[in-house]
């Protein structure tokens, strides 16, 4: 990753943003956690789990920009009606659990105490908050949302497929449809707009070589917290292939289903001993005639 001290200041800060960050973000796409979410290998309550998480982490963080919108560096981007995603992660959780009291369901007690990443993720949130200067807080609203309305897209499909879902159960990857009726979900196209409002007005907020930077270091330290999330979800076990291995006679047996079992398989021989014995035909005559030389397999 650049260091802020070799960014070009003058590009808009969206462009200098993601180019900057090109390569942390690969690496943490192509980490365990990030697999294991956009694979479908992911059991069901780990699923749930990394929800609960998620759930803690935009709780504080859409509090912390509440208690800003005002702010010049904040207020362009904040749109609690578009992006607010707290309560819709809630309600997938209550779908996924089958109750809306999920707080005191047993696999949310059972991750107290919270894992200490995902508390210095927050405790890192709530300092800026309560800071002189919240402008970093773009820095995570910049990965979240953004993330949601990209990767976010991807997992959504994947975790349908992979539990069986109705799209009821994955409303904390809906965006509504910009300009369109209440209700209605926005598509491909509606998501990229989405993106595309959401960094232009990033550009508007920050301006300056030092706001720049502020934000730029913010976001790396942001994607470390995020990798460290990741981290924490714990992969599905390993399958561990308990079929017998095959025998030799298996093994060496011709491809194709058996025809013949040992019964009819010495039948036959039997036959054969006969026909050659009172023939005189040598033991090594073209058997197959006896069977319209159709060659059927003797296997065990």
């Amino acid at each position: 990753m650049a260091s802020s001290s070799t960014l070009d200041y003058s590009k808009p800060f969206s462009q200098l943003l993601k180019e900057a960050t090109k390569d942390i973000h690969d690496t943490i796409s192509k980490s365990e956690g990030a697999k294991a979410l956009t694979s479908g290998t992911l059991e069901r309550d780990e699923y749930v789990r990394y929800l609960i998480m998620l759930w803690y982490l935009y709780i504080t963080l859409e509090n912390a920009l509440d208690a800003h919108a005002n702010h010049p560096a904040l207020a362009p981007t904040y749109n609690p009606s578009v992006l607010a995603r707290a309560p819709l992660i809630s309600a997938d959780i209550s779908s996924l659990l089958q109750t809306t009291a999920w707080a005191s369901h047993p696999l949310h007690l059972s991750m107290h105490p919270l894992p200490k990443p995902l508390l210095d993720y927050i405790a890192r949130i709530q300092a800026i908050a309560g800071s002189d200067d919240p402008t970093p807080l773009l820095a995570h609203s910049y990965l979240r949302y953004l993330g949601d309305l990209s990767g976010g897209q991807i997992i959504k499909r994947t975790i349908l497929k992979a539990y069986q879902l109705q799209d009821h159960a994955v409303t904390s990857y809906d965006f509504p449809k910009p300009g369109g009726p209440a209700g209605e979900i926005a598509d491909q196209g509606d998501i990229l707009k989405l993106k595309n409002i959401f960094k232009e007005r990033m550009d508007e907020s920050i301006i300056t070589p030092e706001a720049k930077r502020l934000v730029f270091e913010e976001t790396k330290l942001a994607y470390r917290f995020n990798a460290q999330l990741l981290n924490l979800i714990r992969p599905p076990p390993v399958q561990i292939n308990d079929t017998p291995a095959k025998g030799l006679a298996e093994v060496l047996a011709p491809p194709g289903p058996p025809l013949l079992g040992v019964g009819v398989g010495l039948f036959l021989v039997h036959t054969y001993l006969m026909y050659a014995s009172r023939t005189n035909t040598s033991l090594g005559c073209n058997f197959l005639s006896l069977f319209g030389n159709r060659g059927l397999p003797i296997s065990a």
